[in-house]
Formats: C-alpha cells, structure tokens, sequence
C-alpha cells in the first residue's frame, strides 16, 4: 500500500484547478506526508523504518473570487483597450482634419469664390506641408489672374480713351479739312477778286497822271493827285503780290538770294492790317546767302512765320528777323531767325507743333496747316526747323536751309 502511494506521489501534481460542481473554479493541493525518525520510533505507530510516505493532505481552495477578479481586469482590459482605439480614432480623425478635410474645404471654397468673381479672396492656410504649397499656387493664381483682369480692364479704359480721342480728333481734322477747304476757295475767289480789282486801279492811275498833265505843278491840286497816284499804286503793287503768292505755279528748283526772299515777303505783308501795329526789326546780312530752291515754297514759309508771330503778339509787339552762317553736320547752312515777343509756347505742347492739323489757335483763326507745312518744304529742301521758347518772353524759330555748293 505504501508502494503504491509512493508510486502515485511520484507520477501525481501536487495541485490542479478544477471546477466544482457549482460550476466555480477550485484549486485542489495534494501535499504527502513522510515517515520522518519522530514517527517511526514512536510507540504509537505501527509503520516501519522503510515506508516513506505515510499518506497524503489533500485540500481544496475555492478560486471564485479570483475567477471574479480575472473577469473583472478582462473587463477593464477591454475598455482600456476601446479607449485606446477611440483616442487613436479620434487623434487621428483630428489629424485627418486640420491636415486635409479643412484646408481641402477652404480651398474648395477659395474656388467657389473665384468661380463667383470674387478675386480678392486669400486662402488662409501657412502650413509648408503638400496642401500648404498647393494652397499657395492656388493663392499666386488668384493675384496673377487679378493683376491680369485689372491690366486689361486699364487696356479696355485705355482703348475707350483712345478711341474717344481719336474719333474727336477725326472730329477736328474733318472741321479743319473743310475749313481748309473753305480758305482755299477764299484765297481762289480772293485772287479773282484782286485781278478785277487791278483793272479799275490801273485807269484811276492812269487818268491821275492825265489829270496831273493839266494842272500846274506846284498846285493843290497836283499835291491831291500825287497822293492818289502813289496810294493807287501802293494798292496795285499789294495786288500784285497777293497774285503772285496764291498763283498755283509748279515748284522750280533753283539758285536763290535768300535775302532777297525775305525783303519781299516783309514788304508783301508790312501794310496789310494784321502788321499795322507790329514792328520789323531786320538784321539781314550783307552777304549773299544763296540756296537751292522755290522762291514761292519759301515765301509761303516766311510768311507762315510771320503770321505766326503776329498771331501769338495778338497783332502788337516786334518781329525780329535775322539771317547768319552756320554749319549743320560740319556743311555751310543759313540761319533765318523769327523772333516774336509774344506769350511763349508751353514746353507740354513743343513736341506737336509740326503736327499737321495741330493748333492753339481759336476755331475759325487757324487750319493747323502752316508749320506743317513749312516743315515738310524746309525737310524737302535739306534743312531743318528749330525752336526755343520762353513763356512770357517769345518764341524764336530757326529756319537752317543748307547754301548753294557754288556759294558756299
């Protein structure tokens, strides 16, 4: 008998968990007692020296409140561990949201607003992450298109400006055209004028002289007849001019005194009304500047002069006419100076002066036409045109006409 529980001590646990009937966990230990010296040489026992295991104590050990302890760590256990995954849920739905639901919205709402004209509109994201540089093309896009759509709208004000400009322009020159027009038919009716004028001037003088043949000499009567013969005469030689200039004659280039041209032009225009009050102040040189040339062509500059001069005096003042010797590009020219002591010219309008049609002058007083012109005749010619002006003082015109190579 002891062999055997010997046996079973060597081939059983010492312990093992169970469920009882109640269905609760136990714990069933299993401890041997040994035949120690004390109970062997007792005289109350019965077994000998040789058995060493005299029986077993077996014991049970209810575990319920440790199966209640397991349930209960299983239960917190699993809500740390549902905690844990709605925290990261939610740390990571955060995430999702600040770096790419929200700013995907802003931008999707930046575009709503451009789609709607609103390009003042920023897309407010700084991050430097993907979205961040997305955000900020986005943003640079808006400005360039802004900047373009301002730049046209200014093209479109400007091209509106322009055309006003332009169609008031149209305006004028077509005003000035027929009144051009009108002055041309003037100066032809003007001209016919003259010529039949000529003819009843040519009898006055000449039954003046035959009238005087009958006095005698020293009267009152051949003092009143020499003022009508000289004063008639002085008639017919204006006559004669304004002939001579409104003829339509074909240009002839040739060798020319222009000093010469200066005197009868100032001579053509000293008497008529516009100069009355106006005083020529001639400094032409002894020398014979002779130039390549149309004398009437640079007649109808000079006197483009002239009435320019007049016009910016108001009919009142002096004009100072010179001529001189200078050179242009290392060639001999002559310089023909107008200097009027009119109001000046402003510096804003210097530049337009040769342009045709241009004019300060009221409606009516001017066509625009004659520094155009004369510019374009000095050009043909080889020369130039020049002006200095001081408001308040005068204006000074520098014709440069370039000497004949024979008299250079």
């Amino acid at each position: 008998m002891l062999n055997c529980r010997q046996s079973f001590y060597r081939h059983q646990k010492k312990w093992d968990i169970y469920k009882d009937p109640q269905g609760r966990t136990a714990l069933k230990l299993i401890e041997p007692i040994f035949n120690e010296h004390a109970c062997y040489t007792a005289a109350c026992h019965a077994h000998a020296e040789k058995d060493k295991i005299l029986g077993f104590v077996e014991a049970d050990a209810s575990l319920a409140l440790l199966d209640e302890a397991k349930f209960k760590q299983g239960l917190a256990l699993t809500a740390y561990v549902a905690i844990f995954f709605i925290a990261i849920s939610a740390f990571l739905g955060l995430i999702l949201w600040e770096l790419v639901s929200k700013p995907v919205s802003y931008l999707a709402h930046g575009m709503e607003k451009v789609i709607g004209g609103d390009l003042n509109y920023s897309v407010p994201i700084k991050s430097h992450d993907e979205i961040g540089v997305l955000s900020n093309a986005f943003n640079v896009m808006i400005t360039e298109i802004k900047a373009a759509k301002d730049q046209q709208e200014r093209w479109t004000q400007t091209l509106e400006a322009e055309i006003t400009k332009k169609t008031e322009e149209i305006q004028k020159t077509h005003l000035q055209l027929v009144q051009t027009e009108k002055l041309a038919s003037l100066g032809r009716m003007a001209a016919g004028v003259a010529h039949e004028i000529n003819n009843p001037l040519t009898g006055v003088v000449t039954f003046a002289y035959l009238i005087k043949k009958r006095v005698p000499p020293d009267s009152l009567e051949a003092e009143d007849l020499n003022v009508i013969i000289e004063q008639a005469e002085r008639c017919a030689k204006i006559i004669k001019n304004l002939l001579t200039f409104a003829r339509a004659t074909p240009s002839e280039k040739g060798d020319l005194n222009i000093s010469e041209v200066l005197r009868r032009t100032i001579h053509m225009v000293e008497n008529q009304a516009k100069f009355l009050n106006i005083k020529f102040d001639v400094r032409l040189e002894d020398t014979p500047f002779i130039v390549l040339g149309d004398v009437s062509q640079f007649q109808q500059i000079f006197l483009n002069m002239m009435i320019n001069a007049a016009d910016a005096m108001n009919e009142r003042g002096t004009i100072t006419i010179s001529t001189r010797k200078t050179t242009v590009d290392k060639k001999p020219f002559v310089e023909i100076e107008f200097t009027d002591t009119g109001s000046g010219i402003p510096e804003e309008i210097m530049g337009k002066l040769f342009e045709p049609f241009f004019t300060t002058k009221p409606v009516g007083k001017g066509t625009g036409l004659g520094l155009s012109v004369s510019h374009g005749i000095v050009k043909h010619f080889g020369g130039q045109i020049d002006v200095k002006s001081t408001i308040g003082k005068g204006t000074s015109f520098f014709v440069k006409l370039p000497l004949s190579e024979h008299h250079a």
